[in-house]
């Protein structure tokens, strides 16, 4: 049983699986769960995310949707559903629902619409909370190496650690990836970018159609609007739409320079938002673009399909090891990665990190082949392919493994396979609902004459 763990990243997978990993291990002695993470202090970027009925499951089993509830107006909103308008027509397109006939969450919960702030200073604060857990800034990863008794790690700063197991939970970009466990595996663009910003409701004159949520569908792009506040008075905003790879480039290399060019830049955003949906047909639509300001750019990475998860004593949790296409939520697939591992440690005191590794990326690699390939077939399909309305219930299935799947493994003793969760992704994230829902709405704008 490792004692030292060394958690690599600071986002959703990190904290998650240092929590996650106390709660597990708590009666093993001495241990010591050290997080670390490049950045200098705990973020404030990233807008508003959606959390799905089960990321908010796995967030309340590991104490964090208790704390994220204490927060007041920072706790974000329960979101009963998404609903879709064609941006050209005005046409409402229905709901997607969060909730059952009745009104009441699957398994007791709804979706959320919170600030990725917000959600990391909760998790940050349940972590502290551990007596076990250290969590630690401004230490860039470089590299490291593995003997047969330990892993050590070294930082931008000189400094270096060593432990028993380390955990790479450092997102796309994932140096745990790209420099020990799978060199050369980079992540690569999607040609899909968030365009976002955020916006004071009190100076908008039109009134809403929608009541915590809405994505608008245009041919080639959606525009999702969303409360994140209790009051209504804030409202996240984001363009999910296809930029080229030479305009990243230009705005990445913008980031340090002089404010005028940034500036110039947030209005080229700007520009981009306007082209695509500044004519449509909902007048709200067109109001909150011109009196939303400072848009910033997020392009979407994806990581090589059936890249290495682990080496020695190194794993790859959350998107440093399976970020795909644009569908499916990260934070749901994150979260639930820490757990699982976590109790496959907690159930296996005796059995060796190799064998626990290949145990828990055989729970794993199916639910993840299986969502990147559908996803990559929505995405390589022809933009043009209109699709009849009724074809996008079977697109808007959850892509999951039946509960049964995950407990049928090879007989590999002493791992054990008890209580692990089964892993399903009931998913309507802003990108899966871009990707499942833009064929529907290319064709009722098509139905429309549009």
């Amino acid at each position: 049983m490792p004692r030292d763990i060394l958690i690599v990243g600071a986002g959703i997978a990190g904290l998650a699986s240092a929590i996650a990993l106390s709660n597990e291990l708590s009666i093993v002695p001495g241990l010591n769960i050290s997080v670390y993470d490049g950045a200098s202090e705990l973020t404030t970027t990233g807008g508003a995310i959606s959390l799905t009925p089960i990321a908010q499951r796995y967030l309340d089993e590991l104490g964090i949707l208790s704390e994220l509830n204490q927060m007041g107006e920072k706790a974000g909103i329960e979101v009963d559903a998404i609903d879709l308008f064609s941006v050209r027509t005005g046409r409402r397109l229905g709901p997607l629902r969060f909730t059952d006939e009745n009104g009441n969450g699957y398994g007791g919960y709804k979706g959320r619409r919170v600030l990725r702030s917000s959600l990391s200073e909760a998790m940050l604060a349940v972590a502290r909370k551990m007596p076990n857990v250290s969590v630690y800034y401004d230490k860039k990863l470089v590299g490291g190496n593995t003997t047969a008794e330990n892993v050590t790690l070294g930082f931008e700063d000189g400094s270096s650690v060593t432990g028993d197991l380390v955990l790479g939970c450092d997102g796309v970009h994932s140096a745990t990836r790209t420099k020990i466990v799978d060199p050369g595996n980079r992540s690569e663009y999607t040609g899909i970018s968030f365009i976002q910003s955020m916006a004071d409701t009190g100076s908008f004159t039109t009134s809403m159609p929608f009541t915590q949520t809405a994505v608008h569908l245009a041919r080639h792009s959606s525009l999702l609007t969303s409360y994140y506040d209790p009051k209504h008075e804030k409202l996240f905003v984001a363009a999910i739409v296809r930029v080229s790879e030479h305009l990243i480039e230009k705005y990445q290399a913008m980031s340090g320079t002089d404010v005028s060019a940034q500036k110039n830049m947030k209005m080229s955003m700007r520009y981009l938002v306007r082209a695509q949906f500044g004519m449509s047909n909902l007048p709200y639509i067109r109001e909150i673009i011109d009196k939303t300001e400072d848009w910033m750019l997020y392009p979407v990475y994806q990581v090589r399909q059936r890249g290495k998860w682990h080496t020695d004593r190194i794993l790859l949790l959350g998107d440093a090891a399976h970020a795909m296409p644009p569908r499916d939520e990260s934070a749901a697939y994150a979260v639930e990665d820490a757990i699982i591992f976590s109790k496959l440690l907690g159930q296996n005191p005796d059995c060796g990190l190799t064998a626990l590794f290949e145990e828990y990326e055989e729970i794993r690699r199916g639910l993840v082949n299986k969502a990147f390939d559908a996803s990559r077939r929505l995405w390589q399909s022809d933009l043009d392919k209109g699709l009849f309305p009724s074809q996008t219930r079977d697109l808007m299935s959850p892509v999951h493994l039946p509960p049964g799947d995950c407990v049928k493994r090879r007989s590999l003793e002493p791992i054990k396979k008890t209580n692990l969760p089964a892993p399903t992704h009931e998913s309507f994230s802003d990108l899966s609902v871009y990707s499942l829902t833009s064929d529907l709405g290319r064709t009722v704008d098509a139905t429309n004459g549009d």
